[in-house]
C-alpha cells in the first residue's frame, strides 16, 4: 500500500487480517469490529473497499415523522401502538440492521448501528447544514436546519466505540474537533439512558455547572430531548422536577408524595471547581465530563470517581471524558489521554498521530473526518455518509490558509489549528498563545519534526575511566556490552509507555583547541567558560514504579557560548531529561557533562530543591558550579562577588522576571537566512521536545524543561552585561602618552 502522508488514512486502506480480533480474545463485540493491534490498542475494523449505502434505511421513522409529524397513527395503547413502541424501545437499546453495507464483490450485506445511534438518528433533532440553501461562488454559503440528524461514517465508529468501551468495562477519554455534532451525540445518549432505563442517574461534570446548563450546553441539549419524548414520542415518562441541575422524570401522586412506580431516573449536573468528590455517592449509570481541558482537578476527580464506578470486580457505570484544545491547561487532558490505562480508559491504537502506531492513546476524531464541503465537484462526504479523507483534508487546509490570512492575531490562528486539528499532537501543541509562542516558532517546531536533517543526534550515556576521563558511549554501543539501555524521553509530557530514566542526546561532541600548557607544551583540550550547563534538578527520590508522566523530571541542558568556533553564535550541543531511580545519580549525569565539556564555573543548578550542591561537594567538584549573578537583578552588586552556589529561583516574582529574560534570550536576532528571514537563538536549539514545550507553555502546568532555560536566560543576560561593560571600558589606540607609541608598529614596546 502506498502511504498518502496521512496516518489515518493508511490505516483506513492498510490490510488488516494479520491483526487478532478482539472477539477471537474474549471481548464483547458481536459485530466484530474491533482489532487488536501490534501496540496491544484496540483499532477499529475498518475495511478497505466496502462503503455504506442506502442509509436512508437507518431512519425512516424520522422521515415517517419529517412527513407526518407523527410517529405512529396508531391510536394510542392500541395493540399496534404498543408493538410499535415496544419495537422502538428493543431498537434505542440494542441497535438496527439493515442491509446497507457494499461490500467490495458488490453484495449488500445487513450492518448495525448502536442503540444510541438509532435513537440519535430517528428521535434527537440539532441544527445543521441544510443542502438544499448551498450556493456556490466564491464564497459558498448555506443555512442550517433544526432536523434529525444525518447518517455519516464517522458517527457510525464512534457510536459502536462508545458501545464497545462500555460492553467491557472501560471508560472513554476522546479528543474531538469543531463541528462535528459531537456535543449534540453525547446529550442524545444521555438523554435516551434516563428515558429508556428507570431509577438510573446520569451525571453531567464540567468545571461550573452552568456551562452545562446554560443554552448550547450540554445538558440543555439534553433536555431538550427528554422534552421531546415527553410530547412527540410514545415513550413518556411523567416530568418529575424541571430544575436543570436536576431534571427527573416520573409523576406525583395528588398528595405531593412521588409515585412508587415513578420512572425515577435523572440528570444531574455539578460543578468539579474545587469539589472532586462531585460525583461519587450517586451510583450514577454514566458520568459525562465535559471540556476536560479546563479541569485543573481532573486527576484527583478520577482518583476518587474511577474506583465508586465499580463493585467488586465489575464496572458498573461508564465514564466519558472528552474535551477540545482550549487556552486553558491542556497538559492535564494530554497526559490522561495519551496514558488512557491509568484510570481504565479505553486504548486505541494511536492511528492518528505520525510514527505512533506502536503507542496507545484515548479516541481522536480527526477534523477532515467526516468533513461536508466539495474541490472541484468531490463532495467530501456522499449522500449514503461515506467520507472522502483526501477531500476533507484539502477542504481543512484552504481553511487554514484563508484562516491565516484573516486573523486578527496570531493567538486566533492557533487557536483555530487546535480547534480543527487532524492529529491529536497538532490538537494539543497549538491550543493557545503564551509568551514565547509565535509563527516563527511554530515553524521552527514542524521543521525539527519533519526535516530529517536535522535529526543528526546520537544518544548515549557517559562514563568515567579510571584515569577520570569521561568519555560518551551510544547507546547502541552500550547495548552491545550487554548493559541496559533506556531511550531518550520523546513525549511532552512523558507518554505512559516511555521509561522515565531517559537518555543523553548529543548534537556536538566538545571542541578542542590548541594551546601551551604551563610546561610550555602544545595540548588539545576543551577551552573553561566554552560551555556552560543548566540544571533543575527534581526534589524528591520516588521509587520507579511510582513515578508517572505527572511527576517533575531532571531536565539539563549544555550550551556552546558565543566563541569563534561557532560564528560567536550559541547553540544547545546537549541535553539529558528524565527521572533516574535516585537524586544522586541525576546529579551524577551532570557532574558527567560538566566534566566532559569542562564547565569550570558555568554549570548553573537551581538549588531551592535537590541536594546538587552537597553531591558534587562530595565528589570534589564545587570547581564546576556557577554562582547566581545577582547584577541581572540589582546593579548595585555589579563587581562583587557572589559565594553561595547555584541559583534560587522558586516560584516568586524573580522567576517572572527570568521567564522574560528566557524570552529575550530565545528571540535575539543572531543573523539572517538567504531570505532575510531573521534567525534567532531558539534555531539554534535542535531539541524537538524542547521548541514543543515552548509552544505548549502555560503557567499552570508542569514544565520542566522551561523551568531549567530560566537559568540560561539569566547567565545570557549577565553575559550580555559583562559584554557591555568590557565594550566600554575599551578605549580606541589613537594616540599614547609618552616614547612607548610609535607609528610604526613594529617599533611598538608590546610588540
Amino acid at each position: 500500500m502506498e502511504s498518502t502522508g496521512y496516518p489515518f488514512l493508511d490505516f483506513i486502506n492498510e490490510d488488516k487480517s494479520h491483526y487478532k480480533h478482539a472477539k477471537d480474545c474474549g471481548y464483547v463485540d458481536d459485530d466484530d469490529l474491533f482489532l487488536i493491534g501490534d501496540s496491544g490498542g484496540f483499532l477499529m475494523n475498518i475495511r478497505p473497499g466496502y462503503r455504506f449505502v442506502n442509509t436512508e434505511l437507518f431512519y425512516e421513522v424520522a422521515n415517517y415523522y419529517r412527513k407526518n409529524k407523527v410517529f405512529t397513527t396508531y391510536k394510542e395503547d392500541s395493540i399496534p401502538h404498543r408493538q410499535f413502541r415496544k419495537r422502538e424501545q428493543y431498537r434505542r437499546i440494542h441497535g438496527y440492521s439493515a442491509p446497507c453495507l457494499l461490500c467490495p464483490d458488490g453484495s449488500i450485506r445487513n450492518i448495525r448501528i448502536t442503540g444510541d445511534h438509532y435513537n440519535f438518528l430517528n428521535y434527537t433533532r440539532i441544527e445543521q447544514l441544510d443542502e438544499k440553501t448551498i450556493k456556490k461562488g466564491v464564497t459558498n454559503t448555506a443555512a442550517k436546519t433544526y432536523d434529525f440528524p444525518k447518517f455519516f461514517d464517522a458517527q457510525f465508529w464512534m457510536y459502536h466505540v462508545l458501545e464497545f468501551a462500555k460492553n467491557n468495562g472501560f471508560h472513554i477519554i476522546i479528543d474531538k474537533t469543531r463541528r462535528g455534532g459531537f456535543s449534540y451525540m453525547m446529550a442524545s445518549t444521555s438523554a435516551n439512558a434516563v428515558n429508556v432505563q428507570p431509577r438510573k442517574v446520569v451525571i453531567n461534570v464540567a468545571v461550573d455547572k452552568k456551562y452545562l446548563t446554560m443554552t448550547g450546553g450540554l445538558t440543555d441539549f439534553a433536555i431538550n430531548g427528554l422534552k421531546f419524548y415527553e410530547e412527540k414520542t410514545p415513550f413518556k415518562r411523567g416530568i418529575y422536577s424541571t430544575v436543570k441541575e436536576n431534571f427527573k422524570l416520573g409523576y406525583k401522586l395528588p398528595n405531593g408524595v412521588e409515585a412508587d412506580n415513578s420512572w425515577r431516573s435523572a440528570l444531574l449536573s455539578v460543578s468539579a471547581q474545587n469539589n472532586p468528590d462531585c460525583a461519587i455517592g450517586k451510583d450514577a449509570l454514566i458520568v459525562n465530563v465535559e471540556e476536560v481541558s479546563t479541569m485543573d482537578n481532573f486527576d484527583e476527580f478520577m482518583e476518587v470517581t474511577e474506583p465508586a464506578m465499580r463493585t467488586g470486580a465489575y464496572t458498573t457505570g461508564m465514564l466519558r471524558a472528552w474535551g477540545t484544545a482550549t487556552s486553558g491547561n491542556m497538559q492535564v487532558f494530554e497526559q490522561n489521554f495519551y496514558n488512557p490505562k491509568a484510570y481504565n480508559f479505553l486504548p486505541m491504537e494511536n492511528v492518528w498521530d505520525k510514527d505512533a502506531r506502536n503507542e496507545v492513546c484515548g479516541f481522536f476524531k480527526p477534523y477532515c473526518w467526516a468533513l461536508q464541503g466539495e474541490i472541484n465537484g468531490v463532495k467530501g462526504v456522499d449522500k449514503w455518509g461515506n467520507s472522502n479523507i483526501l477531500v476533507g483534508l484539502e477542504i481543512a487546509s484552504r481553511e487554514r490558509v484563508k484562516k491565516k490570512n484573516t486573523a486578527k492575531t496570531y493567538a486566533e490562528y492557533i487557536n483555530y489549528l487546535g480547534q480543527y486539528a487532524n492529529y491529536p499532537s497538532e490538537s494539543f501543541s497549538s491550543a493557545s498563545e503564551n509568551i514565547f509562542s509565535s509563527e516563527e516558532l511554530s515553524e521552527w517546531e514542524n521543521r525539527l519534526r519533519i526535516d530529517s536533517d536535522l535529526h543528526f543526534y546520537v544518544d548515549g550515556v557517559l562514563e568515567e575511566n579510571e584515569l577520570g576521563q569521561v568519555n560518551f558511549i551510544s547507546n547502541k554501543q552500550y547495548a552491545l556490552k550487554g548493559n541496559k539501555v533506556y531511550d531518550y524521553i520523546q513525549g511532552v509530557p512523558r507518554k505512559g509507555h516511555e521509561d522515565p530514566h531517559g537518555c543523553i542526546r548529543r548534537w556536538f561532541p566538545p571542541e578542542k583547541v590548541e594551546t601551551r600548557n604551563e610546561h610550555g607544551v602544545v595540548v588539545k583540550e576543551v577551552p573553561v567558560s566554552l560551555y556552560s550547563i543548566t540544571y533543575d534538578p527534581v526534589g524528591v527520590d520516588k521509587e520507579k514504579n511510582e513515578i508517572t508522566n505527572k511527576h517533575s523530571h531532571n531536565s539539563i541542558k549544555v550550551w556552546m557560548n558565543p566563541h569563534y568556533l561557532n560564528g560567536f553564535k550559541q547553540k544547545l550541543v546537549a541535553c539529558y531529561y528524565g527521572r533516574p531511580d535516585t537524586l544522586e545519580e541525576a546529579d551524577k549525569i551532570c557532574y558527567l557533562l560538566a566534566k566532559y565539556y569542562n564547565c569550570i564555573g558555568t554549570t548553573n543548578v537551581e538549588i531551592n530543591r535537590g541536594e546538587t550542591v552537597s553531591n558534587f561537594k562530595k565528589w570534589r567538584a564545587l570547581r564546576y558550579l556557577a554562582t547566581e549573578p545577582l547584577q541581572v537583578w540589582d546593579p548595585s552588586f555589579k563587581g562583587k562577588i557572589n559565594n553561595t552556589y547555584g541559583y534560587s529561583i522558586g516560584n516568586s516574582d524573580k522567576k517572572l522576571n527570568g521567564l522574560r529574560l528566557l524570552k529575550e534570550f530565545l528571540y535575539e536576532e543572531i543573523g539572517k537566512d538567504e531570505a532575510g528571514n531573521s534567525i534567532r537563538n531558539f534555531h539554534r536549539i535542535y531539541d524537538y521536545q524542547t521548541i514543543l514545550e515552548l509552544k505548549k507553555w502555560n503557567d499552570k502546568g508542569n514544565f520542566d524543561r522551561v523551568s531549567e532555560m530560566i537559568l540560561r536566560g539569566i547567565e545570557w543576560k549577565a553575559r550580555s552585561l559583562d559584554a557591555e561593560d568590557e565594550l566600554s571600558s575599551r578605549r580606541k589606540i589613537t594616540e599614547r602618552d609618552g616614547d612607548s607609541y610609535s607609528d610604526d608598529i613594529m617599533q611598538r614596546d608590546w610588540f
